[in-house]
């Protein structure tokens, strides 16, 4: 859910600059058509092989850190028993004074154990969580950059003046398109043609035109 909110947002600020790029492309062709192309980016993003490489090395990285987590749970949980046996026995009048005030004192260290061990676990959430949506961030943004150099490459090859993105489910695109010109399939084909065969998919989703009244 991350990664799509990041990707997201990379989205809607290349939708600013094909806006900005449209007005200033207009400007200096008022007297010529412009020859528009559209790349359906969500589709894309989740399409590129090396996104699902991208969603595993995160996996990882969070399963070892779930991992590190759990084992300081445990830690704390144990923590927990001791000084509930401590008190218990602390206030058992079958024990003797001695025994009593021994485990009073023993009590006390184990609280001060606790309460570091709760502080060290907060703390390592924080950095867990800092450290995975920097990694979704850079990741994300690596693709979204790949992705742009292959849809840069398509456009000088097509002569196309302006791409924009056809995707449904962002905010502020292409309100209407015939699915002419859509380049999403080529893009993607580009994108995977190194895949490894781990990654490798067979029939990539591409964005079908919608379907007309007299269909519907």
């Amino acid at each position: 859910m991350k990664s799509k909110t990041i990707i997201h947002l990379r989205l809607i600020k290349l939708v600013t600059l094909t806006f900005a790029l449209a007005i200033i492309t207009g400007t200096i062709y008022s007297q010529e058509s412009l020859k528009i192309a559209t790349v359906d980016m969500s589709k894309t993003f989740d399409s590129y092989w090396k996104t699902t490489l991208s969603n595993n090395q995160i996996k990882e990285r969070e399963a070892d850190f779930n991992k590190i987590e759990q084992g300081m749970v445990d830690d704390i949980k144990l923590i927990q028993e001791e000084y509930s046996r401590l008190v218990q026995s602390a206030q058992d009048p079958a024990n003797s004074a001695a025994k009593r005030e021994e485990d009073t004192k023993k009590a006390r260290l184990k609280a001060a154990e606790n309460d570091r061990s709760l502080r060290s676990l907060s703390e390592y959430r924080q950095n867990k969580q800092r450290t995975m949506g920097e990694m979704r961030a850079r990741l994300s943004k690596a693709r979204v950059d790949e992705i742009k150099e292959v849809i840069s490459a398509k456009a000088k090859q097509g002569g196309y003046d302006l791409i924009v993105n056809s995707a449904q489910n962002d905010t502020g695109l292409v309100l209407y398109t015939v699915g002419k010109n859509d380049l999403t399939k080529e893009v993607i084909e580009e994108l995977n043609k190194e895949a490894p065969e781990e990654y490798k998919i067979n029939n990539p989703a591409v964005v079908e035109p919608a379907p007309s009244a007299s269909e519907k």
